[in-house]
């Protein structure tokens, strides 16, 4: 038996490491879809009296425009990036920020990434996180045709710009910025990382706003690998950040970002830099999907407002 069964082994060997592989695929996506901690409706609908405005092509999107929208005064624009098997519709329930931008006046975009072989949804933002049937997409010519669909559209204000991403949706925002673009004033995001090498980070300085649950169980928070691709640690990241935009002391305070979370739940570190701003939100009991609210969306939305590009 002991034969026949190394010998089936030496056959199909090539089989069985794909179904290991796949396995394995499965089971990081079943990690990177949410860590269990949180559950949301995944639908959302444009509130009421808000204009939509198709934006077409190989991947449509919803430009949505509040009501206090007016052709003759610019207004600001916020995409906000989905997790790997998220949509747009699941991350504006998730995080509040659709109707955070409505109430504020800005523009608002949440697309939805290309679909894996697992029939995933996802960005192309680094090595590790999360093309990983190596499709090639572009994820950041897809961004950039949205803002200029977006402009071409209505009366986007270019200099108030702003990109929101969780998870996978995160890593896609710092790709974005590395890509060595300048379209963007402003990134917030949660849960994700950067790829551990800064030579592969083009940025200009920029305004950052990193939040990481110090519990985060998928992305974590000191750091790791998907597949035996490294992605940064919430430290590390921000470590770079200081080095683009400059950065040497930082201050430090508490906030009450979750109302899920009882009291002074996150840590503030805001950095003095000579190019661009960097704040570093850290929240000790913070897991990776842990429940939004509409205040968080608030506080994500007014410290982006600050900047122009």
């Amino acid at each position: 038996m002991p034969g026949k069964l190394s010998g089936f082994i030496r056959r199909h060997k090539v089989a069985l490491y794909g179904v290991i592989a796949g396995a394995l695929m499965l089971t990081v996506a079943q990690s990177l879809s949410g860590s269990g901690d949180y559950s949301f409706i995944p639908t959302s609908t444009a509130p009421e009296g808000s204009s939509v405005v198709e934006l077409a092509g190989e991947r449509p999107a919803e430009l949505l425009l509040p009501e206090s929208y007016s052709p003759d005064a610019a207004i600001p624009l916020l995409i906000n990036l989905h997790g790997y098997t998220g949509n747009g519709a699941s991350q504006s329930a998730y995080t509040f920020l659709q109707e955070a931008a409505y109430k504020k006046g800005l523009a608002y975009i949440a697309p939805t990434g290309s679909e894996d072989s697992f029939g995933s949804t996802y960005w192309n933002a680094t090595s590790a996180c999360c093309d990983f049937n190596k499709s090639g997409v572009d994820d950041i010519a897809y961004i950039d045709s949205l803002i200029e669909k977006a402009i071409a559209a209505a009366n986007i204000d270019a200099k108030r710009i702003y990109l929101f991403g969780h998870s996978n949706g995160h890593f896609m925002s710092y790709a974005y910025l590395c890509s060595g673009t300048k379209k963007i004033a402003a990134i917030a995001g949660l849960a994700g990382a950067m790829d551990p090498d800064p030579v592969l980070c083009k940025a200009a300085p920029n305004n950052i706003l990193h939040i990481h649950g110090e519990k985060d169980g998928t992305i974590l928070y000191s750091g790791g690998a998907l597949f035996g691709n490294p992605y940064s640690s919430a430290q590390a990241t921000v470590a770079q950040w200081q080095r683009i935009n400059k950065c040497n002391q930082h201050a430090d305070s508490s906030l009450d970002l979750l109302a899920s979370i009882d009291g002074s739940d996150t840590s503030v570190s805001t950095f003095t830099c000579s190019a661009g701003s960097l704040e570093f939100w850290s929240i000790p009991q913070g897991l990776h999907t842990p429940a939004l609210d509409i205040e968080f969306a608030k506080k994500v939305t007014d410290w982006l407002l600050q900047f122009k590009s």
